[in-house]
């Protein structure tokens, strides 16, 4: 599959269910932005997901995921994950965090900032 950005697939970005790539542009932008501030790859476990797909893996009927403004990024290094951490809250972009002991989930998020944990 193409290249969406420089370091990001169609492939690792398309819902698991139907084979759709649906990702915002900018928020893609975005993304690269971070992951070359980084210097190091990581892994994308969940990008853009279908309504029938987030449906089932979400309690959100209408999150960023379904509008391509999301993504989990599998990150379980502790040193690793403070620097993607650092540059996502320092972009000014990225308005939803989330952290769960494998993944952090990056979002665009609306009007209000939160960062949260995952039980």
């Amino acid at each position: 599959m193409a290249n969406i950005t420089k370091n990001f697939t169609e492939d690792e970005l398309k819902c698991p269910c139907c084979g759709k790539v649906a990702m915002d542009s900018d928020f893609m932008a975005n993304l690269q932005r971070i992951r070359e501030l980084c210097a190091f790859g990581f892994k994308v476990n969940s990008g853009y997901r279908c309504d029938s797909h987030n449906a089932k893996v979400s309690k959100s009927s209408r999150n960023d995921h379904t509008r391509g403004k999301a993504v989990d990024i599998h990150m379980t290094k502790r040193y690793k994950r403070a620097k993607l951490l650092k540059y996502i809250l320092n972009s000014r972009y990225f308005n939803d965090v989330a952290i769960a002991k494998t993944f952090i989930h990056i979002g665009k998020g609306r009007d209000r900032s939160g960062v949260g944990v995952y039980g």
